[in-house]
């Protein structure tokens, strides 16, 4: 799995109790004025402070096991599991494995009950590399039980070459075009739109992606930066390869209509890595290749390390197909889309994270 464990999800303590002892809870833009944060965003981003610090108290698989809830999910190599099942069963982290993160930007629906969350993580093993922070940034998607109280449904993360910046206190994703309408038997459903989008991947990500992008899009890959906004992330699509294959498995969209996520499975072709003398390449490892966005795989425990807990981070599974020099290389693995509703009806990508 991927959880946020796999990139250091969390940041420091101090940062983590700077914020609960009153941290600005918007980021200025310039000299824009911040976007209001509703009260169910604050309750869930509070939740996301609450559970960063109990990770420090009881340890993060403690911690992980108080605040997924029990419909949690997990990706796991190429299997797709209930994600407290997959952190019990993995051993006990090493004494003093340290994860931390804190919310830095995000979004609720407006009916209140279904948002996510991102932010930087930090890693720490002071048996490893001198104890030096593996930096990665993490995403979660929460909703709210029955009993009022937000849980975490999706926990991704990725590693990255180094700490991500984030604007200063925690910053509401853009929300002036977002759809406020009644929902009826024309509003295309939150399914179909992400089966849509997979299918044209199949022949351009670039042509897949555009005019489907929400303002404020965020793009996570492992072992790179995050990609932020339309322009940034079609240059980067430009560089991609198409997918031969992109699958939807799951979608859940918020009672208001306006905010939803889906998740499914991807694999894609490379050409072949050469060496210096020109000799193939072995496969490039994965930044803890099996692990998932919500649970902890090994000792990674979660996404929030910068590793995905319930997909394979790094580079997706990477395979070679056939043998000798020229052989393809195959990637593979799990996606996670956050969606936003625009004012016209349209589903656009919001986050969008691969394992």
């Amino acid at each position: 799995m991927t959880l946020r464990a796999s990139g250091i999800r969390r940041l420091g303590v101090a940062c983590v109790l700077a914020l609960a002892a009153g941290a600005p809870a918007v980021a200025q833009r310039g000299a824009g004025k911040p976007e209001p944060i509703p009260s169910a965003l604050e309750a869930m981003a509070d939740a996301e402070r609450e559970f960063a610090h109990r990770a420090t108290v009881v340890g993060w698989k403690q911690a992980f096991l108080e605040y997924f809830s029990e419909s949690a999910i997990g990706y796991d190599g190429e299997e797709v599991g209930l994600a407290k099942e997959q952190i019990r069963a993995n051993p006990d982290p090493p004494k003093g494995h340290q994860l931390l993160w804190e919310p830095r930007y995000g979004d609720v629906a407006r009916s209140g009950e279904l948002g996510y969350l991102t932010g930087p993580s930090r890693n720490i093993l002071p048996s490893r590399n001198n104890g030096q922070p593996r930096h990665g940034v993490y995403a979660s998607v929460w909703k709210r039980e029955r009993d009022g109280t937000f849980r975490v449904l999706v926990d991704l993360g990725v590693t990255t070459p180094r700490a991500a910046t984030f604007a200063e206190g925690f910053t509401r994703a853009p929300a002036a075009n977002r759809f406020t309408g009644d929902l009826s038997d024309r509003t295309p459903p939150l399914g179909v739109a992400d089966s849509v989008l997979n299918s044209d991947l199949r022949t351009s990500a670039v042509q897949a992606y555009r005019g489907r992008l929400a303002p404020g899009v965020r793009f996570h890959r492992p072992l790179a930066m995050p990609v932020l906004g339309e322009a940034a992330v079609l240059r980067f699509l430009a560089t991609q390869p198409r997918y031969d294959q992109a699958d939807s498995r799951f979608a859940e969209s918020a009672q208001s209509g306006d905010l939803g996520y889906t998740w499914g499975t991807w694999s894609r072709r490379l050409p072949p890595a050469r060496g210096r003398a020109g000799a193939p390449a072995s496969a490039p490892p994965s930044a803890r290749q099996g692990q998932s966005t919500t649970v902890p795989q090994g000792q990674a425990g979660t996404a929030r390390q910068g590793q995905s807990t319930t997909v394979p981070q790094g580079q997706g599974n990477t395979a070679r197909q056939g043998q000798g020099g020229g052989a393809a290389r195959v990637q593979s693995g799990f996606y996670t889309r956050v969606w936003v509703r625009d004012r016209s009806g349209q589903w656009k990508v919001v986050l969008d994270v691969l394992n």
